[in-house]
Order: C-alpha cells, then structure tokens, then sequence
C-alpha cells in the first residue's frame, strides 16, 4: 500500500512540474501577518493578527513578516 502511494504521489508531482507549475512551495501564511500573540504557558505563538489590538496583551512583532508584497518579492528573488 506505501508502495502504491508514494508511486501515486511522485506521479502528481511530475505531471505538475510538467505542466509549467515549478516547485510547488508551502503557503506561508503566517509570513502575511505582522503580529504574533504569544501564549505565556507554552511559549507558542500564534501569528494571524493584522492589529496589536487583535492579538492581545502578548502581543510580539512577528519575525516571519516580509511586508505587503514581501512574499512575492521573495519568491521572485529566490527563482533568480
């Protein structure tokens, strides 16, 4: 059965890199978020706030953040 889906996923993968698609990349939608709320018990932080005001009185800057258009920009930069 491991055998039948990895040959299954390996397939999927190349017929969408031959179609045009490129590497496919994870969606970082953390990295669109400016602010993270972070828990005091565990240390984990939590990052889909636009506002200091949404995320609370633990409020840290996120450290994955790149901006409006970062994200893009990053891409492009990265497939020169």
């Amino acid at each position: 059965m491991r055998i039948v889906l990895l040959a299954f996923s390996l397939t999927i993968a190349a017929g969408a890199l031959s179609l045009g698609a490129g590497p496919i990349h994870a969606a970082g939608a953390t990295d669109q978020y400016p602010y993270c709320a972070l828990d005091s018990v565990t240390g984990a932080t939590v990052c889909y706030y636009s506002t200091r005001e949404q995320c609370g009185p633990r409020c840290i800057s996120n450290p994955g953040y790149v901006g409006p258009q970062g994200g893009a920009a990053k891409r492009r930069a990265a497939r020169r």
